[in-house]
C-alpha cells in the first residue's frame, strides 16, 4: 500500500511540474520606469500596452512609475504608454529574450492645453 501511495504522489508531482517545465527557458519580460519628460518625476498610473505580431500584454505603473511584464514570448515588441494629461508615446523594437528581463524606460510629455 505504501508503494502505491508513493507512486501516486510521484505521479501527482510530475503532473503539477510538467506545465512549469514547458515554459522554463522560453519566456522573458520587460520592465522599466515611465517619467515626465519635462520634470523627470515618475508617472504613476500610466497605462502601458506591449504588443508584437503574436502577443499583447498590458501593465499599469506603480507609485514610482515602475512597470513589469513577465511571460512574454521572445520577439520584438512595441511599448505604448498613455495617461490623461500626457501625450501618448510609443517605443518600437523592444526585444525580449528567453530567461531575461529587458529594461525599457519611457518619457511622457505633458499634453498641450488644446489636447487636455
Amino acid at each position: 500500500m505504501k508503494h502505491v501511495q508513493t507512486l501516486a504522489a510521484a505521479l501527482l508531482l510530475a503532473l503539477i511540474a510538467a506545465p512549469l517545465a514547458v515554459h522554463a527557458g522560453t519566456l522573458g519580460g520587460i520592465s522599466g520606469v515611465v517619467t515626465d519628460a519635462k520634470t523627470g518625476a515618475p508617472v504613476a498610473g500610466a497605462h502601458l500596452t506591449i504588443t508584437s505580431g503574436a502577443q499583447a500584454a498590458t501593465a499599469t505603473t506603480d507609485s514610482r512609475g515602475h512597470y513589469t511584464v513577465f511571460t512574454l514570448q521572445p520577439d520584438d515588441y512595441t511599448i505604448t504608454a498613455e495617461k490623461h494629461g500626457y501625450e501618448s508615446t510609443a517605443l518600437g523594437g523592444c526585444s525580449v529574450f528567453a530567461d531575461q528581463t529587458q529594461i525599457y524606460d519611457l518619457k511622457l510629455s505633458p499634453a498641450s492645453t488644446e489636447n487636455r
